[in-house]
Formats: C-alpha cells, sequence, structure tokens
C-alpha cells in the first residue's frame, strides 16, 4: 500500500461549465419559437435557425449581456483575461423522436448551449473523443472511465465547454419540442507575439 494517499491530476481536460443565469426564459422562448428554421443535414429532422447572428437581434440586447458575462465566469476557471467575441450564435428546435449526432464545432475556440426550460428528456450527451482500449470498467459511469457523460440541464442554464469537444443532442423522447440557443466563441487580438505561430484574430 502507498504511505501517502493517492492523488489524481486531471491533466488536459475538457472544462464543462453550468452557469445559472438570471434570464427571462419566457421571452427568449417566444421569440426563438418564431425565428425561420431550416432542416438539418445530418440532423435527423432536427432543426437550427436559419439566421446564424441570432444574438445580433436588437432584442435579445440585454440577454447577449447576460450571456457575455456567464462566459467570463468560465474565462476566470481558464485564467484568460483577454479579448473574446461570440463568432456565431443560433436557435435549435428539435422535435419529438429527434436529435442531432456526435460532432464538433470547427473554426471556433469555445461553444456554449442555453437551456430556457427544463425537461427530463431534454439530454446532451458528451463523447470521449478517442480511447485506445475498450476496458470494461467496473463502474464504468464515473468522470475517469466513462466515455458519455449525458446530462439533463436545469432550467435557464448556459453549458459551456471547448469546441473541440464531441457532443450530441440525445433523441429527444418526450411530447415537447426542445428548444435551445447555441453559440461559439473565438478569442480576439494578437497571440504569440513575435513567433512561428503568430496569429491575429479580429
Amino acid at each position: 500500500m502507498p504511505k501517502k494517499e493517492a492523488i489524481i491530476y486531471p491533466l488536459f481536460s475538457s472544462p464543462l461549465m453550468g452557469v445559472s443565469l438570471d434570464i427571462d426564459s419566457k421571452k427568449i422562448l417566444d421569440f426563438i419559437k418564431k425565428v425561420p428554421y431550416r432542416k438539418l443535414e445530418f440532423g435527423y429532422e432536427s432543426q437550427v435557425s436559419i439566421s446564424n447572428k441570432l444574438l445580433e437581434n436588437k432584442n435579445l440586447k440585454k440577454e447577449k449581456n447576460i450571456f457575455l458575462t456567464a462566459l467570463n465566469v468560465y474565462f476566470k476557471v481558464l485564467s484568460y483575461s483577454g479579448k473574446f467575441k461570440i463568432l456565431n450564435s443560433w436557435a435549435t428546435k428539435t422535435l419529438k423522436n429527434c436529435g442531432i449526432p456526435a460532432h464538433t464545432h470547427a473554426n471556433s475556440w469555445l461553444s456554449a448551449v442555453y437551456y430556457p426550460e427544463y425537461n427530463e428528456k431534454f439530454t446532451i450527451g458528451f463523447l470521449q473523443n478517442y480511447s485506445y482500449i475498450g476496458v470494461d470498467y467496473d463502474d464504468p459511469y464515473n468522470i475517469y472511465s466513462c466515455s458519455e457523460w449525458k446530462m439533463t440541464p436545469p432550467k435557464n442554464t448556459l453549458l459551456i465547454f471547448p469546441s473541440s469537444l464531441n457532443h450530441k443532442l440525445n433523441k429527444n423522447t418526450s411530447n415537447k419540442t426542445r428548444y435551445s440557443i447555441a453559440l461559439n466563441v473565438n478569442p480576439v487580438g494578437l497571440f504569440s507575439k513575435g513567433s512561428d505561430i503568430e496569429g491575429k484574430y479580429e
């Protein structure tokens, strides 16, 4: 037996944060129910808003600022105090027995999803990006051994996570249509100045 208690270091983790928002969910729901949608080609009949700049709408100015404040909570965990911007934002509409398969968000640093209402059957799954060996763990559901982490976000929750984290909208098995707002975030400014990987995001 080791003399001291073993310590786990969660190296290079993909931090997933849920932030509870003080926001008018009814106003948001009423708004996103009325916007025009199109079907996703790969989304099992799920739909996304035609606009991918949803939070630029003047009617959601207050709500956008609340999202920005929540993102800053996440950045404190990452020790990032630089500038950033919401690159794009859109609404999703998931009918009964529909979902969206596993995917990541290309050309993006961070992503977030807002849930205006709670339903025990509105779940999102986060998946391991890879695994070398399919091991049969005694407890395959803890944060270290699981291959998928399933969540049912409470009402008025904003989930924030790296855009490279594989995720999916599980099939909506309720009798209600599931609505949400998703967004992507990128840093702004000059990075790695003077090095061979210097880059600028505007």
